[in-house]
């Protein structure tokens, strides 16, 4: 008989906190389907927590409602535990240790990937087909473009500025160039030709991530290829804050799943807590 389980994931980055009720129906059998997302919240890490807002989206039978908290910023998710509204949520489950997530890791030092990036690998392996690799593109403040092999192992990646820390450099570390706010890149789809200096940063911009998206994919694809005995294409994944610009510009084989990191937390929190 199928239950259905309410989870609370909480994604503390270096500037947003993320809140992300989600709904996973049991027993998971061998289904290849996500978490699925029932309401999102984003917020600057220094803003006042939402806890009323979250209060609002919870149902009176919500009781077996579980939550848990994760992310690369310590002292945001110290702040998110002690402030923590008790009287309408379980206490949390804190996910820090790697060693409990259901993946291999294989690189040189595994305890210095970031977490996101391992959330992102365990709800691959929950999309992807046993005979597939899959390439995890997330673009929030850094762009991360993952692997993830054939067998389930999280193979590595590169990594590049993102397109707030690519604005925020070419302003810092220059007399003259302004600060383009990611807004802008949002509001309208930049010029290439720039005729300005802040046209010239857009499409520097917008078209430079795009092209660096694009050959990543290309050269991870390759290498896959290379190393397959199946020659199945791998599973390409786009997320992150920046995925919305990037997504109607690459191939349509490419899967767009804006939350996949929280995704792969709730997976990671059922599979901590035993719940198949």
């Amino acid at each position: 008989m199928s239950q259905l389980l309410r989870q609370l994931v909480i994604d503390v980055g270096n500037s947003r906190i993320k809140f992300v009720l989600l709904k996973t129906v049991l027993p998971l059998g061998a289904s290849h389907q996500l978490p699925l997302v029932e309401h999102a919240l984003s917020i600057l890490v220094e803003d006042p927590l939402p806890w009323d807002q979250i209060a609002d989206w919870l149902k009176p039978t919500d009781t077996r409602c579980l939550s848990s908290v994760a992310g690369s910023n310590p002292h945001g998710i110290k702040r998110v535990l002690n402030d923590w509204p008790e009287s309408i949520l379980p206490d949390p489950l804190e996910v820090l240790n790697t060693d409990d997530f259901p993946l291999e890791i294989t690189v040189d030092e595994p305890r210095k990937v970031g977490i996101d990036r391992l959330f992102n690998a365990v709800a691959a392996n929950r999309l992807k087909s046993t005979s597939q690799a899959a390439i995890i593109v997330d673009t929030g403040t850094a762009t991360t473009v993952d692997v993830v092999s054939t067998e389930g192992c999280f193979a590595g990646g590169a990594i590049l500025p993102g397109f707030e820390l690519s604005a925020k450099s070419l302003h810092d570390y220059t007399a003259l160039l302004p600060l383009i706010p990611v807004e802008d890149l949002r509001q309208i789809e930049p010029v290439v030709l720039g005729k300005n200096t802040t046209d010239a940063i857009r499409s520097g911009l917008f078209w430079g991530q795009l092209g660096a998206v694009r050959e990543l994919i290309t050269q991870h694809t390759k290498q896959i290829l290379v190393e397959s005995t199946s020659g199945e294409a791998p599973l390409v994944l786009l997320t992150g804050g920046g995925s919305a610009l990037l997504a109607p510009h690459l191939d349509e084989s490419v899967h767009f799943e804006p939350l996949l990191s929280l995704q792969g937390l709730a997976l990671v929190a059922q599979q901590i807590r035993g719940i198949q």
